[in-house]
């Protein structure tokens, strides 16, 4: 609570580090953690699953880190790893490779990610699973293969309990995705049987 460095969102910067501490101190890994926000008596809110709080006090415990610091590291880990993510997406939609690169300079640069990735909140890891799960929702569409399907799964499912209503604002490009499939078979194909297969994957994704 002495920090310094949460300039911005305080309130929910202070709310996830309290998590985190109350994980840490009561070794409660349980879903129903406790919220020591609302005056006593102290209740177990499940807002999300704290899957982010879990990991802080996961590498806290293991490299001996401060609670911000493991924090630090790991939302600046999650943002990194978001952004193969980008670079493959943009392939996807026939981005050159140096728009790519300058598309990827702009994320960088960008000040909401800046502050996001040093920050004591897990938007940096939803976003690194969101982004993950568009592009194998793509691959999946493509090649309707399982393999694709579950890798789709997993990183939609981390998403969607990691903070769901961030989640769902990614499904709206997936499906406007499945539509132009949908649109493809009937419009062009002209096939009610590569429709179906499409619908199936679609909803099954």
């Amino acid at each position: 609570m002495t920090t310094p460095f949460m300039m911005g969102h305080e309130f929910r910067q202070a709310q996830t580090a309290i998590i985190s501490y109350y994980v840490d101190q009561k070794n409660d890994f349980s879903l129903l953690y406790e919220v020591p926000i609302l005056g006593k008596p102290w209740v177990s809110i499940l807002l999300e699953v704290p899957i982010y709080e879990w990991s802080v006090v996961g590498l806290s415990r293991v490299l001996d880190l401060p609670h911000y610091v493991s924090a630090r590291i790991i939302s600046l880990g999650c943002f990194y790893l978001c952004l193969p993510a980008f670079w493959l997406l943009l392939g996807q939609i026939g981005v050159s490779r140096h728009r790519r690169l300058l598309t990827l300079a702009l994320i960088l640069c960008c000040p909401v990610y800046i502050f996001y990735s040093r920050a004591f909140l897990m938007e940096s890891m939803e976003l690194m699973c969101c982004a993950w799960f568009l592009y194998y929702f793509v691959r999946m569409m493509q090649v309707r293969r399982w393999p694709w399907f579950l890798l789709t799964a997993a990183a939609g499912t981390g998403a969607a309990l990691i903070k769901s209503a961030t989640f769902a604002v990614w499904l709206l490009p997936a499906a406007g995705y499945v539509v132009w499939w949908l649109w493809r078979d009937w419009r062009v194909l002209r096939s009610w049987s590569a429709a179906l297969q499409t619908a199936f994957w679609g909803l099954a994704g």
